[in-house]
């Protein structure tokens, strides 16, 4: 093998060391966030045009885990059962900019402060589109109704537009789609299972001590009959919810099947482009003060049509900031890319109207291209530097959960590829390719 190729094979497994544990965590994270956090409360939040719902929906999205094709579907549901177009606007944006994966990733490639301003930076460029599409939805508040998403007789919508197929969610519940599991329901399943181990363990003790004395058949038909009765109480039957197992298998369905089949084709792209870009690209990219005023153009020419999820364009951005380019730029790239594509673009303005969608663009490119060179301001004047990490830890311990992380993570990666991940990644990159106006028509 030549010497490039063993570079891009060594990035490409720093990489991996680096962001599986985080990422790995993230995915579990976003089960949990998906189970604890009930849709009915988001939407009773969400209901009015005012900064705070506004505020808290653009808080929700923060950590929740959509890519941004996913993300419209769940928005039309949002406004169709009454939040308002301003609090639909701002988990727009951030839902898909941030997630707790996509946080963890960050926190491996550029240590905790990036992994705090980068949801910052979301959470404040989704009110300030917020706030705008108050102001228009007040202007027009006529006009918008006629594009709202419209719903048919069983209460589905249409959303063919995207390539990408998110319809395999089974949820924990046969009659409706909201998977919430309450704290006090939580807590009743968590002390039922408890219980049924205290049982078994008496029993399985008792019958233990007992082994040895012969009894009558009389005497032990008791202590079976409650062991086949335990499981039968501790299994909440379908009408009281479901079971702690069922509750826990949904979480890791959730986070590792259906989350990770959305991320893991493109996160191995992007890191693939990472370390193209890290070699490719010279030490001195940014070598003058020209070189960073064009940057910022650059990065959301490059990120506004590409499709790329929050995840996946960490490493891209660290293979960047590594070669030269500032992290107001890299910023751009990491706002810009996962919320928004050609595909997301077009759909969101055939379900809300033109003028939700230009906001939408418009506010993204103008805070984020803000953001980014007011960071880069600060850093320059105060004489600080970004860190990025694109080695793994020298520290044993840390060595190992790394190496445990990566073996994981690429155990996940051929599992989900072979289930059609990997079909489903590439159909979606592919996508982004095609003019806008067909996804119109």
């Amino acid at each position: 093998m030549t010497e490039s190729s063993l570079q891009l094979l060594d990035f490409v497994w720093s990489s991996f060391l680096l962001l599986a544990p985080m990422l790995l965590l993230g995915l579990f994270l976003a089960g949990l966030i998906h189970v604890l956090i009930s849709r009915r409360a988001i939407l009773r939040w969400l209901s009015g045009d005012s900064l705070k719902s506004v505020s808290v929906s653009a808080a929700i999205g923060v950590p929740v885990p959509l890519c941004s094709c996913s993300v419209v579907p769940v928005v039309a549901e949002m406004r169709k059962k009454g939040a308002s177009r301003s609090s639909c606007m701002s988990f727009l944006i951030t839902a898909p900019e941030t997630g707790a994966d996509s946080i963890l990733v960050t926190h491996a490639f550029f240590g905790f402060v990036a992994a705090v301003v980068r949801p910052v930076v979301s959470f404040l460029t989704a009110v300030v589109a917020g706030v705008f599409c108050i102001g228009i939805s007040r202007d027009s508040s006529g006009a918008a109704a006629a594009h709202e998403p419209q719903a048919d007789g069983q209460g589905n919508h249409d959303h063919g537009h995207c390539d990408h197929d998110h319809s395999d969610h089974v949820s924990l519940y046969a009659d409706q789609d909201d998977c919430y599991v309450s704290p006090v329901q939580l807590r009743d399943l968590v002390l039922g299972w408890l219980a049924l181990v205290a049982r078994r363990t008496v029993a399985a003790v008792g019958g233990a001590r007992g082994a040895s004395r012969v009894k009558p058949n009389f005497r032990r038909e008791p202590v079976a009959d409650e062991l086949d009765a335990g499981p039968a109480e501790h299994s909440n039957s379908r009408a009281d919810g479901p079971t702690l197992r069922e509750v826990v298998r949904h979480v890791f369905r959730y986070g590792f099947v259906e989350v990770a089949d959305d991320i893991l084709f493109a996160l191995l792209v992007g890191i693939a482009l990472g370390g193209v870009l890290f070699l490719a690209l010279p030490d001195d990219l940014i070598s003058n003060e020209y070189a960073r005023w064009i940057s910022y153009p650059v990065m959301v020419l490059v990120g506004i049509p590409v499709y790329i999820c929050a995840s996946a364009s960490t490493p891209v951005a660290a293979a960047l900031v590594a070669k030269g380019l500032s992290p107001g730029a890299a910023l751009v790239f990491l706002m810009t890319g996962p919320a928004t594509n050609s595909g997301t673009i077009a759909i969101t303005i055939s379900q809300f109207g033109p003028r939700f969608g230009t906001i939408y663009v418009g506010v993204v490119i103008a805070v984020t291209t803000f953001l980014g060179i007011l960071i880069d301001t600060i850093l320059i004047a105060t004489g600080l530097t970004l860190p990025v990490n694109l080695s793994g830890s020298q520290a044993p311990a840390i060595q190992l959960m790394q190496l445990v992380g990566a073996l994981a993570l690429i155990v996940l990666i051929v599992w989900r590829f072979r289930a059609g991940a990997l079909r489903s990644g590439w159909q979606e990159l592919l996508s982004n390719f095609r003019p806008v106006s067909k996804r119109l028509s």
